[in-house]
C-alpha cells in the first residue's frame, strides 16, 4: 500500500525537523519546505494527501496558502492543518475563514497533531 504523503511548511527548521520526525515514525511519506512562497508549486510536485501550515511565515501566511488550495479546483480535496503559536480562539477563526480542515496551536502535544492526521487520512 502506499504511503499517506504529507508536505508540512513553517519557516522554522526545528519545527519541521520535529515534526517530520514524528510523522515519519508514524510511517508516512514527510516533505518540508521552509519557503511559504512557492507552496502551490510543490504541492503539484508531491501530490500530498495532506499539508500541515505554519500561519505565521513571513511573505505568505499560511491562512492564505490554504485559502488558495482550497479555492484551487486541483488542489481543494488536499486536507489542510493549520499550525500556529497564536491562540486556539484566533486560530479557529483563521481556521474557519481559510476553509482548512482543522488547526492545532504549537503549544500543543505532537501526539495530538499526530491524531489529527491519523483522523483525516481515515488511519486507525
Amino acid at each position: 500500500m502506499e504511503k499517506k504523503k504529507i508536505l508540512i511548511v513553517d519557516d522554522d527548521k526545528v519545527i519541521l525537523d520535529i515534526v517530520k520526525d514524528a510523522l515519519t515514525q508514524e510511517g508516512y511519506s514527510v516533505f518540508t519546505s521552509d519557503q511559504p512562497l512557492g507552496t502551490s508549486n510543490k504541492v503539484a510536485q508531491i501530490k500530498p494527501h495532506l499539508v500541515v501550515l505554519d500561519v505565521g511565515m513571513p511573505g505568505l501566511s499560511g491562512d492564505k496558502i490554504c485559502r488558495n488550495l482550497k479555492e484551487s479546483n486541483i488542489f481543494k480535496e488536499i486536507k489542510v492543518i493549520l499550525f500556529s503559536i497564536k491562540t486556539r480562539e484566533e486560530l479557529e477563526k483563521l481556521a474557519a475563514e481559510s476553509q482548512a480542515d482543522d488547526f492545532l496551536t504549537k503549544s500543543d502535544n505532537l501526539q495530538k497533531l499526530v491524531k489529527k492526521v491519523k483522523h483525516h487520512l481515515k488511519v486507525p
